[in-house]
């Protein structure tokens, strides 16, 4: 007999119990495909292919998990609502490359036309069949279908909004609304469903799932400006190209007057067919005027994610890496308020699939749309 006591099991840290069940989830967006055999026979290959090789975007597993680990105490149950939440952000980011012009002649490795019919079953009607079969009590099942249906309504208008609105006759309120609503409310959806799961069905209508809601509204705000700026310091500037009307541009074409307002709309003109002219809009952008209330409103919402963790799930072993996650989407933005971020080291998540870059992107933009 040895000595020397036998160390303690090593428990799994959260990040390896997350890459423990992404496989899972993989695996159960699988059995969901399976079962439109035999009967789909078209459709069934093209909602494969875009599951397989659609647009990933980050946090679609990893969210949902961890937010049921945080109430809960453990991440597998939460499976179907990341599938779920997966299925939609694969919906969504087809649009998206639809509408920005980068499907081409082929789109996925398949025909355009299919992958969007693909993608409207993908988003909305699978995610529904998924919700349909859990087995839970009939009461929470429909609080976790309206809490999807929800979800992707507020997102369709967010979207629309983005679409209609104009940089030039747009509020930075009015892009705050639309922001809250195409990027935040997906992230709301996740995280409410996956606490509302996690909380039971004695619980269906417990008020801190709205909490986490809150909680995952902040995360995809967040994330919305962080791709605002990916999109900014990669010098592509698609979103100027495409006289999008982004938050620090209407900013600034609001807080601007006399010929600094007019060289502003004069760039933004010419933006579509002059990369100089993007750059020097950009750089307006920049100007610490500009900045300032920017930085003011990143500074509340981050701050604010963190005091729902602290007050939600103070002592999971899960809430360290959500604090990480929601510092990890303000850390390399260039006017972070606290870089290194108040609860330690960066997070590495475990890494999902390689992302699929569509024809017309860069790679550093392909898992980027939020």
């Amino acid at each position: 007999m040895s000595p020397h006591p036998r160390s303690a099991a090593v428990r799994p840290s959260p990040e390896d119990r997350l890459a423990e069940v992404f496989p899972q989830v993989r695996q159960y967006l699988a059995g969901l495909l399976d079962g439109y055999r035999p009967r789909y026979a078209h459709l069934r290959p093209a909602l494969e292919r875009l599951v397989d090789h659609g647009r990933r975007t980050p946090l679609e597993c990893a969210l949902p998990l961890l937010v049921h680990g945080a109430v809960e105490g453990t991440l597998e149950p939460a499976v179907p609502v990341a599938g779920a939440h997966t299925l939609w952000w694969r919906a969504a980011n087809t649009f998206d490359d639809v509408s920005d012009g980068d499907a081409g002649t082929r789109l996925y490795g398949g025909d355009p036309a299919a992958v969007m019919t693909a993608a409207l079953e993908c988003g909305y009607a699978l995610p529904l069949r998924a919700l349909a079969a859990l087995p839970v009590p009939g009461p929470l099942r429909e609080r976790l279908t309206a809490d999807f249906l929800d979800g992707w309504t507020a997102a369709c208008d967010g979207q629309v909004g983005d679409i209609l609105g104009s940089p030039t006759g747009t509020s930075p309120d009015e892009v705050l609304t639309v922001y809250r609503h195409k990027s935040g409310s997906v992230y709301a959806m996740a995280a409410t469903m996956a606490a509302r799961l996690a909380l039971g069905a004695d619980a269906a209508d417990d008020p801190r799932a709205a909490a986490w809601g809150e909680f995952g509204q902040a995360v995809g705000i967040l994330a919305q400006f962080r791709n605002d700026e990916d999109d900014l310091r990669s010098g592509h500037s698609e979103d100027l190209g495409n006289r999008t009307a982004t938050y620090l541009l209407v900013q600034l074409l609001h807080s601007t007057a006399g010929t600094d307002r007019e060289r502003a709309v004069e760039l933004l003109g010419r933006a579509a067919d002059c990369a100089d002219d993007r750059r020097r809009l950009a750089a307006m952008m920049f100007r610490p005027e500009i900045l300032a209330p920017y930085q003011r409103f990143l500074a509340d919402i981050h701050q604010r994610a963190h005091a729902l963790l602290d007050t939600l799930a103070p002592a999971s072993p899960f809430t360290a890496p959500l604090h990480r996650l929601v510092d990890d989407e303000v850390r390399t933005t260039a006017y972070a308020v606290a870089p290194a971020g108040p609860r330690g080291a960066h997070c590495t998540l475990p890494p999902a699939p390689a992302p699929v870059v569509p024809p017309g992107r860069t790679e550093g933009r392909a898992d980027q749309k939020v």
